[in-house]
């Protein structure tokens, strides 16, 4: 329920489903609302504050492909790498 604003109250959520679905009983129409409210309390990271913070020209990047830059940049610059194992425990 997109359309609704999220401070819609119970009464014109039932009439807005009721005039677009029809009548529900009222059961289903609990139901919705609770569905609803879960829905309004979902948060979406997608880690652009973050991306903020790093270079112009990595902004774009994933951060597998961020990893991969670095590793060519410390390769240019003569610098040997060595991956730690998968599992290492100190």
């Amino acid at each position: 329920m997109g359309v609704l604003a999220p401070d819609t109250t119970y009464e014109e959520f039932c009439d807005y489903t009721q005039l677009h679905r029809g009548t529900l009983p009222a059961a289903e129409l609990d139901e919705l609302w609770q569905w609803r409210q879960k829905l309004l309390t979902l948060r979406v990271t997608t880690g652009r504050g973050y991306r903020k913070t790093l270079p112009p020209d990595e902004q774009h990047l994933s951060r597998e492909e961020r990893g991969r830059k670095t590793e060519e940049n410390a390769l240019a610059q003569g610098r040997s790498i060595e991956r730690l194992p998968d599992k290492a425990y100190f």
